[in-house]
């Protein structure tokens, strides 16, 4: 049985243009955030972060990733890890980056710990839904608006972090407007 969504969640979901029941879903009574629409409140609040490696071995698949992201004054530290005890994919590295990424975007939102990644819950995820919808004109304009402004080692690093997906419909996007 669902939780009920604490109001501040709602209040916070509903200043990013979301709708609740689109971007979480109940993972046996905890609430789960969908990964792209974190990393849509990230750039709609131009939330910068630096990476860093704490702990690889990529023999055996163990990653740490350090995260230290800012929100105007507001700075946060967090992890993000992956080891074969909570992570099944073969993508150690780039698991632990989400992880990392998407608690400090949590935490400056003032979500974390009312709801959670879907990347923290990777082994209980729900039945799969269809794919994501394509994202609205406006929805890629605030990533691209969002790179302008970034120097060439940020920007790489930007798109780095975006989802293939979000990328794909990014580029196809770009491709159209130099086209016309």
């Amino acid at each position: 049985m669902a939780k009920k969504i604490d109001d501040r969640v709602k209040e916070v979901l509903q200043k990013q243009g979301f709708d609740w029941k689109e971007c979480l879903w109940d993972c046996h009574g905890t609430w789960v955030m969908y990964h792209r629409f974190i990393e849509i409140a990230a750039a709609q609040n131009n939330i910068k972060y630096e990476l860093s490696e704490i702990e690889t071995n990529s023999k055996e698949g163990i990653v740490v990733i350090k995260c230290v992201g800012s929100l105007k004054d507001n700075t946060v530290t967090t992890y993000g890890e992956a080891s074969p005890k909570n992570n099944k994919n073969a993508y150690p590295y780039a698991m632990a980056e989400k992880r990392a990424v998407d608690r400090a975007v949590l935490k400056l939102l003032g979500l974390h710990g009312f709801i959670y990644s879907e990347d923290e819950i990777e082994h209980t995820k729900p039945e799969p839904k269809p794919q994501p919808k394509r994202l609205s004109r406006e929805e890629i304009e605030v990533y691209v608006n969002a790179a302008k402004n970034l120097d060439e080692k940020d920007k790489i690093a930007y798109w780095k972090s975006l989802s293939a997906i979000v990328r794909d419909q990014i580029r196809e996007y770009t491709d159209d407007l130099a086209s016309k």
